[in-house]
């Protein structure tokens, strides 16, 4: 009877110990904090789709405690809620800190990073490939040389309108000029000087005139000449070009043409 008495006894104290040691490593774990109920907030949070909410309720229970284990949680809500780069981010911190974690989570972590890498591997693959930007040369660009055709056809409508606009200013130049011959000319004395001051003022404004409808009519011609020579021949710099530049003098008008090979 003794003997049998000292063996129960054994049986007890073993049974109780290892009690103790199994609630010793419930009370380590992430949701043994006796009364403190932010482990199943956390848990609620990531649940429904609450990430922010659930990641910093774990990283605050980090911070106080420093258990790895709550690392890890926050790469599973992260992983659950499909943000995967956070979650292998959060696995790979969770391996690197938790060296003395039981083999078994250190194999489910590396186990979960590899379904993470996977994965990510196949959206990758099925993403769709970028669309190439395709410039087309200029030289063969049809649409810029109908711009050109256009443009030139604008320009040499301005050039003709602008010339026209200087002749008629040169006509009433002559007119004037005609007028104070006609009526003063034959004076030993003029009589009436406003008058003719007011002709010479008038002459000298349409002369002004009449030279800027010249240059901007030579200039607008020369535009019109150098892009319909661009839209037939292109604009690369092996290509001839053109550049005519208008030269206006009180006595006279013209143009400098430039050629280029």
């Amino acid at each position: 009877m003794r003997l049998k008495t000292i063996a129960l006894t054994t049986s007890l104290i073993a049974i109780a110990g290892a009690a103790w040691c199994r609630s010793a490593r419930a009370e380590d774990a992430p949701g043994g904090l006796g009364e403190d109920k932010r482990p199943t907030a956390a848990l609620a949070a990531c649940a429904s789709g609450d990430v922010q909410k659930g990641i910093a309720i774990l990283g605050e229970l980090y911070a106080e405690t420093r258990n790895p284990a709550f690392v890890f949680n926050q790469a599973r809500c992260y992983q659950k809620n499909n943000q995967l780069e956070q979650a292998r981010a959060s696995f790979s911190e969770y391996l690197r800190i938790g060296v003395n974690e039981p083999a078994e989570d250190l194999q489910r972590a590396q186990g979960y990073v590899k379904e993470i890498d996977d994965s990510l591997a196949r959206q990758r693959a099925a993403a769709p490939a970028p669309t190439p930007i395709v410039v087309a040369p200029a030289g063969n660009d049809g649409e810029r040389k109908h711009t050109l055709r256009v443009a030139s056809i604008v320009l040499a409508g301005v050039g003709v309108a602008a010339i026209a606009a200087g002749a008629v200013m040169s006509l009433k130049v002559k007119g004037i000029n005609d007028d104070i011959n006609g009526q003063f000319a034959g004076q030993d004395y003029v009589t009436d000087v406003p008058a003719l001051q007011q002709k010479v003022s008038d002459g000298e404004r349409y002369e002004t005139w009449q030279w800027v409808g010249y240059g901007i009519g030579i200039a607008a011609m020369a535009g019109a000449a150098t892009t319909f020579i661009l839209s037939t021949r292109g604009s690369t710099p092996e290509q001839p070009a053109v550049a005519i530049t208008p030269v206006l003098a009180p006595g006279g008008m013209g143009g400098v043409v430039g050629l280029r090979f």
